[in-house]
């Protein structure tokens, strides 16, 4: 026991960048000269040794797996207002990180961020110096921010070697210590060490978030390269970090990444049940009135939806799903999501004080988003915006592009935009849809632009902001 708990007092101070020995020098003396105290520092020593062992063990057998991802895209070209000329088509090149995580019939697959691929004309994965290869993009899934290219083994070294062991995500516990892997700035392969710090984090900056949160270092570049426990097996994938924030990386559970790899592989594109419901979660100022205090609210209830059919009705506060209490929003829509489409599923819900049991056939989820669920983007400014419907835009009286979420310490944050604002205008250019407004941002970009000066509504109200670029 007393062994036990010195190896977990080691690994503590290895692992939060505390020094060893950090008592004054006289005391230093003291230990010297008993017999227990050098004992004590040879079996310390012992143990470091064993476990600096075992960590340059751990690295040397995951890394084979980590590959460096260059991505290049293509801008579209601009007319620039007041102005006699168009920027024209230019080309943007990401970097980041992918680990390979199967192989068959020739082919190796490789995860990694949607963000880092998505929309490329070009992919090229580096596997070590003297090996390259371009890559296809089998499928990019932008709400979970997951994506799989392909290469062929070619030339590639024991191409069935390099495959990552994969963990369990859903057994993670907070504590448990972690290395990242990638290629942070372009630095191959960089490995860094920390625990995890939370789980089932989100933070804004996909539509499905449960996010494991680790303070180990992670850095533009190693987006899509794995987070490892001290068995070696792949727990997550890397994918962001908080704009100014330290110790604040944020990495896709590889269960979930895996079900949404599987699905790009086998069906090039993902297949998730579907209810047609917008939800929220229960707040203590609600259990007065709702009676219930564990579950999920309907707020909406789209016509002709699944859960139309099945009776569901906006109120309705769902506390049961086949058997299983509903603890949160997140919970309830991953459920949802991983259902096979046409699996009845049954909910208890509480109707005005009653319990009511419903049987829902769950539907699949449409490719061109229903009235409240319209395709969303990313973009690389910390928004996600989409598009107002014809309804919206006749009840509101405008014409332009919604704020759905801002990332959390992103630029978008910093310059003061808020979800639920409606960009009129960027720059000069009057902007209805997500791509007038990339579009714009990019001329400006190009300009050499730090800034750009946007025309919002914000509950009823036009407001100008100065959006940060860079």
């Amino acid at each position: 026991m007393r062994g036990r708990k010195m190896l977990v007092v080691l690994l503590l101070l290895l692992f939060t960048g505390f020094p060893l020995i950090g008592c004054r020098a006289q005391q230093v003396q003291t230990y010297q000269q008993t017999p227990q105290s050098r004992e004590v520092r040879t079996v310390a020593s012992n143990i470091l040794a064993q476990f600096e062992q075992e960590l340059t063990n751990l690295v040397e057998a995951v890394s084979p797996s980590v590959v460096t991802v260059f991505a290049t895209q293509e801008t579209v070209g601009v007319d620039i207002p007041f102005f006699p000329f168009q920027i024209p088509h230019q080309e943007r090149r990401s970097l980041g990180s992918g680990v390979i995580v199967d192989y068959k019939k020739g082919k190796l697959y490789i995860l990694t961020n949607s963000h880092v691929v998505q929309n490329s004309k070009f992919i090229k994965v580096r596997f070590d110096r003297q090996t390259e290869k371009r890559a296809r993009l089998v499928g990019a899934d932008p709400k979970t921010d997951v994506a799989v290219i392909e290469v062929d083994d070619k030339d590639i070294p024991n191409p069935a070697s390099r495959i990552a062991r994969l963990g369990d995500s859903d057994k993670l516990k907070v504590g448990q210590l972690v290395i990242a892997i990638g290629n942070p700035y372009g630095l191959e392969r960089t490995v860094t060490t920390g625990v995890i710090s939370a789980l089932k984090r989100a933070i804004g900056i996909t539509q499905y978030e449960s996010f494991i949160q680790t303070d180990a270092a992670i850095n533009p570049g190693n987006s899509g390269g794995p987070l490892v426990n001290i068995r070696g097996e792949v727990i997550g994938i890397n994918t962001a970090i908080l704009a100014e924030g330290q110790g604040l990386g944020f990495a896709i559970p590889i269960n979930l990444a895996k079900w949404v790899a599987d699905q790009l592989i086998e069906k090039g594109r993902v297949v998730r049940g579907w209810l047609g419901v917008v939800i929220q979660d229960i707040t203590p100022d609600m259990v007065e009135n709702i009676g219930v205090k564990d579950g999920i609210l309907i707020a909406q209830v789209m016509p002709g939806s699944p859960a139309d059919r099945g009776g569901l009705k906006v109120g309705d506060a769902v506390v049961e799903v086949d058997g299983k209490k509903v603890e949160d929003v997140r919970e309830f829509q991953f459920k949802i999501m991983k259902t096979e489409p046409g699996k009845e599923l049954n909910l208890k819900v509480v109707r005005d004080g009653r319990e009511v049991s419903l049987k829902i056939r769950v539907g699949e989820m449409p490719e061109e988003r229903q009235v409240g669920e319209m395709e969303q983007t990313q973009t690389d400014i910390g928004l996600v915006l989409r598009e107002l419907t014809s309804e919206e835009e006749k009840r509101l009286g405008v014409k332009g592009v919604l704020v759905v979420r801002v990332s959390p310490g992103s630029l978008a944050m910093q310059s003061g935009i808020q979800p639920g604002d409606i960009i009129l205008r960027v720059g000069n250019k009057n902007t209805t849809t997500v791509k007038e407004v990339q579009e714009a941002i990019e001329a400006l970009r190009s300009l050499g632009r730090n800034n750009a000066l946007l025309l919002i509504r914000r509950r009823g109200n036009n407001l100008f902001l100065s959006l940060r670029l860079r």
